[in-house]
């Protein structure tokens, strides 16, 4: 199998990290493999604001767990994963970053019509990439509600006319994660 193919099965979502740092040299190695995924009209509509600083990044999960908490508490019918996810986010001792040393938001420009598209294939080089320099990564879709407050995106450092699409933790994994069970294929011919 060749090493594209391996880092596509064998990339897992990592929730426990260590306490290493990631360099500057690693993050931008990961950007730099972003901005090499393919944009509609070659439009490159993305921006990555990194954060790896221990308290920001402390003050960030406060902020979504607080926005948070009242989205998932207004479900009315919770799976069992809600309610777990509910207690996980009321604990004062959790962090929706997982403790992980970097946070890398990817940003799009608004005003480009593929942009979503665009910054989440960026995303999937970042965590491939990621994966092949024997750094873990995560997806925190959990942040999105408190980053759509643009205010408090500029606070961070955000420029001007971006939105966030993908928010990805990175570090080093302490331990191994499962491989979660796959669906078969749904698969749909027109011939």
């Amino acid at each position: 199998m060749n090493d594209v193919i391996k880092a596509i099965k064998d990339r897992r979502s990592i929730r426990q990290y260590e306490e290493d740092v990631v360099s500057a040299n690693d993050i931008e190695f990961l950007i730099d493999c972003a901005i090499h995924a393919p944009s509609g009209f070659n439009a490159q509509p993305w921006s990555f604001l990194v954060i790896n600083d221990k308290e920001a990044l402390h003050d960030l999960s406060k902020r979504c767990k607080k926005a948070l908490i009242p989205l998932i508490e207004s479900i009315k019918e919770k799976p069992d994963k809600a309610i777990d996810f509910l207690a996980f986010l009321r604990s004062p001792n959790t962090s929706i970053f997982y403790n992980a040393p970097v946070l890398i938001i990817v940003l799009a420009d608004k005003n480009v019509m593929t942009a979503d598209y665009d910054c989440a294939m960026a995303a999937q080089n970042m965590m491939l990439a990621a994966h092949s320099k024997g750094l873990g990564s995560c997806w925190i879709g959990a942040a999105q509600p408190a980053l759509m407050d643009e205010e408090y995106l500029r606070e961070l450092g955000a420029p001007v006319g971006y939105k966030v699409v993908a928010p990805i933790i990175f570090g080093y994994p302490d331990g191994e994660a499962e491989m979660p069970e796959r669906k078969e294929a749904d698969i749909h011919w027109v011939r």
